[in-house]
């Protein structure tokens, strides 16, 4: 599906836009133009409601990875209609999330700087969702919001891991999932989406884990 383009404000622009330039037309040299292009036009027409697109009840796992081998983790609890609160974040590198976990061949620094080197990004994605997956309460039913597809893909079976790491830290994270007793679902999130133009919880706490994603990062290098 194509993504359109939402202006929020002021009234006098105010509408969905099909194209970049058909937006930037209408925005340009507008102050205090609140703009951005989401991934539906359902999205863009609750965002001109006043709606957005905000967390419903529950136990939510923000997670990222990068490149670089930092790894982010925000996990958000809403309770209401309106109260949310963050009750674990974490930043922490590939090294120090399996450091540990007893997941051959990841156990040994060798093996962790071969791993990383040869699979970078997806490896760190998959030690956010391990990481995540130690830091929710046992027995929690939550909801891994990924913005990298492969994790819910490959946890749900509908991708088969061909690379032998990738489908080692799979089966470890679903032994995690049934040794600690856990009810999860996952949830696709567009990576670096902004949330500028009104509500997104989930661009806002996906931005929030990669952030913490790159400061970790910045530490191996």
């Amino acid at each position: 599906m194509p993504k359109v383009y939402v202006v929020t404000a002021p009234e006098s622009v105010r509408g969905i836009y099909a194209t970049w330039p058909e937006c930037e037309a209408k925005v340009k040299g507008v102050r205090g133009a609140k703009y951005q292009s989401v991934a539906s036009r359902e999205l863009a027409e609750a965002m001109l409601r006043g709606e957005g697109t905000a967390l419903t009840p529950g136990l939510w796992a923000f997670v990222d990875g990068n490149h670089l081998g930092g790894v982010g983790v925000v996990i958000v609890e809403k309770r209401g209609d309106e109260d949310e609160e963050v009750v674990a974040q974490a930043g922490h590198t590939v090294m120090e999330v399996f450091a540990g976990a007893g997941i051959a061949p990841l156990n040994t620094r060798a093996g962790l700087n071969e791993a990383l080197s040869r699979l970078r990004n997806v490896l760190a994605e998959l030690a956010a969702l391990y990481l995540a997956l130690t830091l929710v309460p046992e027995r929690a039913a939550v909801t891994i919001v990924h913005d990298y597809e492969g994790v819910g893909a490959w946890m749900d079976g509908r991708w088969k891991a061909r690379d032998p790491i990738v489908a080692t830290v799979i089966d470890a994270c679903h032994a995690l999932i049934a040794r600690r007793g856990l009810r999860v679902s996952y949830r696709h999130q567009r990576g670096h989406q902004s949330a500028w133009a009104g509500r997104d919880d989930f661009a806002h706490y996906n931005g929030r884990a990669d952030a913490l994603a790159t400061e970790a990062g910045d530490r191996l290098w």
